[in-house]
């Protein structure tokens, strides 16, 4: 048994869970996903099964396409809606073009510091486990880049917009980082990975549905993943 899964994720779960899901219903072990999404996010999750694992960490240098939405006026610790307010601050009045600028702003190469809740390695550690324990590490800046950013909406204190990406991104700074350039501070408080490459979100199935299937089902799902990393249609 070997091939692609695309699943759709919901927000409240871990990438772990769905892979333990996954794992039971195929009733293998060699399972792995192909790019972490945190647990307040949903979307397009990529598992590879069987000997297509030996494909993951091609998959995880694809761009990927998220909706993003930062909620404006609070920091949290975790830089998301799942940590603890940390820090308050007015909103100025939010003109849409000068969002849209903003935005703007950040397309092209940027150097950005990952959250201390995140799981960049430390001595061995992820680096949230460190923070968990009031222990915060410094961690290294890295280059990413920023294809496109696209203003969808905003009003008084939300902004939502959709963005183009390398792999290795934190949503979550980069949310932190607008709110900055716009005069506040913020925290992202919803994400949804619409593409990841070539593969969309439309394509994938509820991990509901998933849950409901047997071994013979999910495997008809399973794509085949081509040397250049392309993927075949669903098997009949």
């Amino acid at each position: 048994m070997e091939g692609a899964l695309l699943v759709n994720k919901p927000a409240g779960v871990t990438s772990h869970d769905v892979v333990q899901v996954v794992r039971r219903k195929l009733g293998i072990r060699r399972i792995g996903h192909t790019g972490t999404l945190d647990p307040i996010a949903r979307g397009l999750l990529i598992l590879l099964v069987g000997p297509a694992t030996k494909h993951q960490q091609a998959f995880q240098g694809h761009d990927k396409v998220y909706e993003a939405v930062v909620r404006l006026g609070a920091q949290t610790d975790t830089g998301d809606a799942a940590g603890r307010v940390v820090r308050t601050a007015a909103v100025p009045a939010l003109d849409r073009s000068r969002v849209a600028e903003v935005l703007a702003s950040f397309e092209g190469t940027l150097l950005q510091t990952p959250p201390a809740y995140s799981a960049v390695k430390v001595r061995g550690r992820p680096a949230y486990w460190w923070a968990r324990r009031q222990r915060p590490v410094t961690l290294a800046a890295r280059p990413v880049q920023l294809s496109e950013i696209v203003l969808i909406a905003c009003d008084r204190d939300t902004i939502t917009f959709r963005i183009r990406c390398s792999s290795g991104t934190y949503v979550r700074s980069l949310a932190e980082s607008i709110a900055e350039r716009l005069g506040t501070v913020g925290h992202l408080a919803g994400l949804v990975r619409l593409r990841v490459g070539t593969w969309s979100l439309e394509e994938a199935r509820p991990l509901d549905w998933i849950a409901q299937q047997d071994a013979k089902a999910l495997a008809r799902e399973l794509r085949p993943v081509t040397p250049g990393l392309g993927a075949a249609g669903r098997r009949s």
